[in-house]
C-alpha cells in the first residue's frame, strides 16, 4: 500500500497539473444551449482565474481571432492564442456582422502548444473566446481529438451583451477586472503556419 501511496505522489509532483484544485459552481442548466459542450466542464472567470492562481501549469487558450487579441486585448495568464475561427470580412447581412471562417489546424495547433509546454491531452486545459460561443465549439473539437478535462469559460473574455448599454459590460473576465494585458508575447502570439 506504501508503494502505490508514494507513486501516486510521485506522479502529482511529476505533473503538477495532475494536482489542480479546480472547482466550479456552474453547471450545465447555468449554460445557454449554444455554449454547452460534450465534456460538460465549465468556470466563471472568477473560478478559472482562481485556479490558474493556485496552479499556473494549467494550460489557457484563447481561441479568439489575433485581430480581436490585438485590439481588446488578453488575459494576462493566456499560454497561447490559437484560433478556432478566423474573420472572413465577408460581410453577413442577416448577422449585421463579419463571417467567419474555420481554422483548419486548430487541434493541431493546440497540440504543439501542449508538447511546448510538457502537457498531454489528459491535463486540464481552459479555453474562452469573446462570449463563448466559440469556446463551445473548441471545446468539441478538442474533445474529439482525445483531450478530457477540457473547461469552458462561459462568459467569455468579454463577456455577454448589455441590451441597455448596447455594449459586452455584464461578466466575463475582462469586467471581473481579472488581469489583462495588451502586450503579446512571442509565445502568446498566434502565427500563421509556414
Amino acid at each position: 500500500m506504501k508503494t502505490i501511496v508514494t507513486a501516486i505522489i510521485a506522479a502529482l509532483l511529476a505533473y503538477p497539473a495532475l494536482a489542480a484544485d479546480i472547482t466550479s459552481s456552474v453547471t450545465a442548466a447555468d449554460v445557454p444551449e449554444k455554449e454547452r459542450t460534450k465534456l460538460g466542464l465549465y468556470l466563471t472567470s472568477q473560478e478559472a482565474a482562481t485556479a490558474l492562481s493556485a496552479n499556473p501549469d494549467i494550460v489557457f487558450v484563447d481561441v479568439r481571432d489575433p485581430v480581436e487579441v490585438m485590439f481588446v486585448g488578453h488575459p494576462d495568464p493566456v499560454d497561447a492564442v490559437v484560433p478556432f475561427r478566423f474573420v472572413s470580412y465577408t460581410y453577413n447581412a442577416k448577422r449585421g456582422a463579419y463571417g467567419m471562417d474555420p481554422n483548419p489546424a486548430f487541434v493541431d495547433e493546440v497540440n504543439a502548444v501542449m508538447e511546448r509546454l510538457g502537457r498531454s491531452p489528459s491535463d486540464p486545459v481552459f479555453v474562452s473566446c469573446q462570449t463563448g460561443g466559440r469556446t463551445a465549439r473548441a471545446v468539441d473539437a478538442l474533445a474529439a481529438a482525445g483531450y478530457i478535462q477540457v473547461y469552458a469559460l462561459f462568459e467569455g473574455i468579454e463577456g455577454d451583451l448589455n441590451a441597455e448599454t448596447g455594449r459586452r459590460d455584464i461578466n466575463g473576465w475582462k469586467n471581473a477586472g481579472l488581469p489583462w494585458s495588451y502586450k503579446l508575447t512571442p509565445e502568446v502570439a498566434w502565427h500563421p503556419p509556414k
